[in-house]
């Protein structure tokens, strides 16, 4: 069975998302940059070694510029001989017909003929061997580079950084300086910071800044800034699982690795964020799909093979041309045929996988060895490939012993405090008696929950639902106690998030009785801890004050152009006469819509439906404006659904 007809089969285990996109039709247009070898029949409409000195190159970073026109940022750049090495390269492009190549209308150039390095280094090796460009962003006139300083390179995919920092340009891109106090400085004990290498994605008055740790093996991290204080370290929030912190320690991933240069754009086709980057596990480029900046984003789908070119591909750069359709351009780099950067097209095709976060949910993309990342076995097991014994597709995964625990597991990303379902497919020998499906926190941690299960002669369809807790991270595990020649087959994981959007919806998770992130609050007010004031559970929100707007509120990320039902349960003192319930866009925006009440003396539903229009995030509010002295409400129960 094709990966496509078992695509259509599993969708029926999880919740429609007909939004969410597939890669297909892979191909490769045309040279980019370097010599072309011969033989080779593609386009080289730029010839980089005869205009400008570059015969071999890596990246090209793509943005918008403004004007009709895009940059196009290269790394390690080499010339006509040894001592023609240059750490970076920049193009201008205006070529907006992508489907024959990608021309430059020029690069910028030190002399006529030889393209200049942009950002300077030391060329030093254990002190800066390099800087390379990991970003590029356009805000009015002024144009931002994200790049790193690279103290040495080590084994393949593994490389130390000493920092990364933003640098900018005022005169369309000919000279750049390197801003001194913009960085985000690495640790360079554990080289851990988790800031180090980015992209950009300009959003709803933000820059968001993805972002992953020197080398090829981290996680995905998230920090954003408004866009007018790119160059104001202090003015970046980092993404903790539930809100913004202003503490880059704070920070937990949005997407597990391991990830190396990440390109993220917006596609207002598919109304679907996108996200490429190398998977060195998977040895191919893999991209990932989200409905809101934050997530959740999809398990990976396979962009580019590993085998595609037979040796070394990397990075997807996604071209700004490809956000409003199906056709997706990229940029790649190669080192087979040579160390140069070619133009990538594929399809996007719609798939109802979008809200499925595990990665190979039906093991179809195993291809090599007993098993492949992102799975993992404990004890003895690996993938039956083609052997029949799948529920859907061809392959399924499967543990067997004679003794001991036997599992495959997957670490996947979770919104903290956050409901979750797990669904898998499970059989086993007619001896199993100990087997169990479930979550628990990473590296064979407590488990969170799980079923039992014992001899299951047919598929069977197990389910889990759990709270991640305190946890960013989750391990999904299938597996039994053998005793005796044993065995348990599992197909068609699916982990969903739950569909209401709220964050703390039941105020169940605030530590204390002082409101915190992701609720935050306007005027007076705080959390009522196991008072007995709650609807439900032991605690709810307040806000009360004798003057002025008082409210809770929380920002929540939303698809954009899409309907909305928010409702909570509400209460307040008998002399409110002015509150208000609703959705409203970040900063004071317009409001969305609202409901006003007035004295409501017990705990009673109030439900507002709202469309996001254009932005990707929207505030929610439930407060009064206190005129008549001592007032309050209490709220608790929030719920937004899409419609």
């Amino acid at each position: 069975m094709s990966l496509l007809v078992f695509q259509l089969a599993f969708c029926t285990l999880l919740i429609a998302s007909a939004e969410a996109v597939t890669p297909t039709n892979l191909e490769m247009i045309a040279r980019v940059t370097g010599v072309k070898p011969a033989g080779e029949t593609m386009p080289n409409p730029n010839q980089t070694d005869t205009n400008y000195a570059i015969t071999g190159t890596d990246l090209g970073i793509v943005w918008d510029k403004g004007g009709g026109q895009y940059f196009v940022l290269f790394g390690d750049t080499n010339g006509h001989g040894p001592n023609d090495w240059r750490s970076n390269t920049l193009a201008i492009s205006s070529d907006t017909n992508l489907a024959d190549g990608l021309s430059f209308d020029t690069m910028i150039q030190d002399t006529p003929g030889h393209a200049k390095e942009i950002l300077p280094s030391k060329k030093i090796n254990f002190d800066e061997i390099t800087v390379i460009p990991t970003a590029g962003v356009t805000v009015g006139n002024r144009h931002y580079i994200h790049y790193m300083s690279v103290n040495n390179w080590g084994p393949a995919g593994v490389w130390s950084t000493n920092y990364s920092g933003i640098a900018y340009s005022d005169n369309n891109g000919a000279t750049w300086t390197k801003h001194p106090t913009a960085r985000w400085y690495n640790n360079t004990t554990n080289w851990d910071n988790k800031f180090q290498m980015a992209a950009f994605v300009k959003d709803g008055g933000f820059v968001y800044m993805y972002a992953t740790p020197n080398g090829r093996f981290g996680d995905v991290y998230l920090a954003r800034v408004p866009e007018n204080s790119l160059l104001d370290i202090n003015a970046y929030r980092y993404w903790d699982g539930n809100g913004w912190s202003a503490s880059q320690a704070g920070a937990d991933a949005v997407a597990n690795g391991v990830a190396g240069e990440v390109s993220v754009a917006y596609n207002s086709h598919f109304n679907r964020y996108i996200m490429t980057y190398l998977n060195e596990h998977r040895q191919s480029i893999v991209m990932r799909d989200a409905p809101t900046p934050v997530g959740p984003w999809s398990g990976e789908k396979i962009l580019v093979p590993g085998d595609f070119t037979g040796l070394g591909q990397y990075n997807a750069f996604m071209h700004p041309l490809s956000n409003n359709g199906s056709t997706l351009y990229f940029i790649m780099s190669t080192w087979y045929p040579d160390y140069n950067t070619h133009l990538m097209k594929a399809t996007l095709t719609a798939d109802m996988l979008g809200s499925n976060i595990v990665t190979d949910p039906g093991f179809e993309t195993q291809t090599a060895t007993p098993v492949m990342a992102p799975w993992h076995v404990d004890g003895e097991g690996g993938i039956d490939r083609n052997l029949g014994h799948a529920r859907t597709g061809e392959d399924n995964g499967y543990v067997r012993n004679g003794s001991g625990w036997n599992s495959i597991k997957q670490r996947v990303v979770v919104q903290p405090n956050t409901n979750y379902t797990l669904k898998g497919w499970v059989k086993t020998s007619s001896n199993n008696t100990t087997g169990f499906f479930g979550a628990r926190v990473p590296n064979n941690g407590a488990v969170i929950s799980e079923v039992p299960f014992a001899s299951l002669p047919n598929y069977t369809e197990l389910t889990v639902q759990f709270n991640s807790g305190n946890n960013n991270f989750v391990e999904l595990f299938t597996g039994m106690w053998a005793d005796g020649d044993t065995w348990v087959q599992v197909d068609d994981v699916s982990l969903v998030k739950e569909a209401n959007l709220v964050g703390h919806a039941g105020f169940e998770s605030q530590p204390s009785s002082t409101v915190s992130s992701p609720w935050y609050l306007n005027g007076n007010g705080g959390i009522d801890r196991n008072l007995g004031f709650a609807h439900t559970g032991a605690n709810n929100a307040f806000a009360r004050y004798d003057s002025g707007w008082n409210a809770v509120k929380q920002e929540i990320f939303v698809e954009k152009n899409t309907s909305y039902t928010l409702s909570a349960w509400i209460r307040t003192s008998s002399n409110n006469a002015d509150g208000y319930f609703g959705a409203r866009l970040m900063n004071g925006g317009a409001i969305l819509n609202e409901t006003s009440f007035a004295s409501v003396p017990g705990y009673t539903k109030h439900t507002v439906t709202f469309n996001s229009g254009g932005a990707s995030s929207v505030e929610i509010f439930a407060g009064m404006w206190a005129d008549n002295g001592d007032t309050w409400i209490q709220a608790d129960d929030f719920t937004v659904t899409k419609n």
